[in-house]
């Protein structure tokens, strides 16, 4: 019975991006549908380690088909008074958390929360078949959006130029880019993992934000000179600025 259950969840999750595939294939490229998965997390969290784990099966099957699903992790702060303090927590993304339960209507905040594409629920970030079933749904619709982006090194700074072109109505609407660790292993010394190694994938390390007015330009975002930018990728998306809905999204990787 274990057995049969891992082989048809295997199917569930590989399911979407087989399909999407396919879709993009027959679609012209601007309409190209993509998913954003925004799962907000905390190292004072027991339950976060299996949607982390849920989350690096997103990336690997992402990645290795190419097709346009995204993960940012954010680290939230609201455990830090729990026993351990998340190193890689920050209260602008409590915030940014907060804001959805308030716009959305959500019932509550917690963690592991998933969020897709900006949609109007929520989930366990470790619920592989809904976030599965949800993700199937958004890469077989068209979208009416799309962004492709470049990224180069800004002359004589300490900061990298953003380009970016975006299809489609950009009313209302901002534009955000996401630094990610692509992987982080951490020892945890006390709370509820205490004695554990927890992995963590797509860590949110900085975020930049501007309403778009043209759907062409840049922006520019500061990084260390310093910074191991093969460790890392950078996340981008369009948001509705009332409704908080994710319009496209594209990655770039440093490598």
């Amino acid at each position: 019975m274990k057995k049969l259950y891992l082989s048809g969840l295997f199917v569930l999750l590989i399911q979407p991006f087989l399909m999407a595939q396919k879709m993009a294939d027959s679609l012209p490229q601007f309409f190209q549908p993509s998913v954003l998965i925004e799962l907000f997390s905390s190292e004072g969290c027991s339950s976060c380690p299996v949607a982390d784990a849920f989350m690096k099966e997103i990336l690997a099957i992402s990645d290795s088909s190419k097709t346009a699903v995204y993960v940012l992790d954010y680290h939230v702060d609201i455990w830090n008074r729990s026993g351990w303090v998340d190193p890689y927590s920050d209260s602008t993304y409590s915030l940014r958390q907060q804001n959805y339960v308030f716009k959305k209507k959500f019932a509550a905040m917690y963690t592991p929360m998933a969020i897709i594409n900006g949609g109007n629920k929520d989930y366990a970030g470790s619920d592989k078949g809904g976030i599965g079933r949800k993700v199937s749904e958004l890469l077989n619709k068209p979208s009416k959006h799309f962004i492709r982006t470049a990224v180069a090194p800004a002359t004589n700074e300490d900061s990298i130029v953003i380009a970016y072109n975006i299809w489609g109505n950009i009313d209302s609407c901002d534009f955000h880019a996401v630094l990610v660790q692509r992987e982080i292993k951490n020892m945890v010394t006390a709370g509820e993992n205490k004695n554990k190694v927890l992995e963590h994938h797509n860590v949110v390390k900085k975020m930049i934000s501007i309403p778009l007015k043209m759907n062409k330009g840049y922006v520019k975002m500061g990084i260390s000179r310093d910074l191991n930018v093969e460790s890392y990728r950078l996340i981008v998306f369009m948001q509705h600025r009332r409704t908080w809905d994710i319009m496209a999204s594209d990655q770039l990787s440093f490598d």
